[in-house]
């Protein structure tokens, strides 16, 4: 039987043709942002996975999502370097000791200005239950981490026996679909492991008001592994289950 060869418009040809992995990939972050904050400290961008991987668009935009309750925590910090600029050039400018007096007034008026702020170092009811919300936020992040990586380690165990049987059998197209799966759920993976950078931060800065309502937590969050390593990713799994049920038992425990 004879065969006729049918030529195929350009756009025909070029819709029938399977795509490659890089036209799939999903995108990867050019760099973390951050701002360099008035102290010296840096704040990162937080990756949030819930919302899709990570791209420098969203990462930024949580950057700035984070820069307004923080500029608003640093009322009283002004306050306080305020009132100490005050007392500085007060006493500075006393010649005489019957200048003393007035020097007491006016430094006890310009600390009118910290009582509210004070009341935040006093331990009590306020800061144990600020804590103790702190704590179970924290602990529901990681969880959340745990649920997501718990997901994506079943998809890349599943896909690396795949891809050993398409080895095998030579399969080349399969193949190659099946490891540009597995590119982009382990993009996905990096991409969930990268949100427990921002955690282990917010961790680190509720030591101080742990110190202050007496309150101890003797936990370590564990970093980010490999993705492309599935047994360290297990025991990554294990270690942020066991590090969210300590944090939550402490903050269950808090009388508040």
């Amino acid at each position: 039987m004879a065969t006729i060869d049918i030529v195929l418009p350009d756009e025909l040809t070029q819709a029938l043709t399977p795509p490659e992995c890089i036209d799939l990939s999903l995108p990867t972050l050019s760099a973390m942002p951050n701002v360099t904050l008035p102290m010296g400290e840096t704040i990162q961008g937080m990756a949030d996975f819930t919302r899709g991987i990570p791209t420098d668009c969203s990462m930024n935009f949580s950057l700035m999502l984070q820069l307004a309750p923080l500029m608003g925590s640093m009322e009283c910090l002004l306050r306080v370097l305020k009132f100490i600029g005050v007392v500085v050039n007060i006493l500075k400018n006393l010649t005489s000791p019957t200048q003393l007096l007035t020097a007491v007034s006016q430094i006890t008026k310009a600390a009118e200005d910290l009582l509210q702020c004070l009341n935040i170092a006093i331990p009590g009811l306020p800061i144990c239950t600020f804590v103790k919300d702190l704590l179970l936020l924290i602990s529901t992040m990681l969880l959340c981490v745990v649920q997501e990586l718990e997901s994506l380690l079943k998809i890349l165990g599943g896909l690396q026996l795949q891809i050993s049987i398409a080895e095998a059998s030579g399969n080349r197209d399969l193949l190659a679909a099946l490891q540009c799966a597995q590119q982009n759920a382990t993009t996905s993976a990096e991409g969930a492991m990268q949100s427990l950078q921002p955690v282990m931060v917010l961790l680190s800065l509720a030591s101080p008001f742990m110190e202050i309502g007496n309150i101890n937590l003797d936990v370590t969050i564990p970093s980010a592994v490999p993705a492309s390593d599935l047994q360290a990713m297990q025991t990554l799994l294990d270690d942020l289950g066991t590090a969210a049920t300590v944090i939550k038992q402490v903050a269950q425990a808090l009388p508040c």
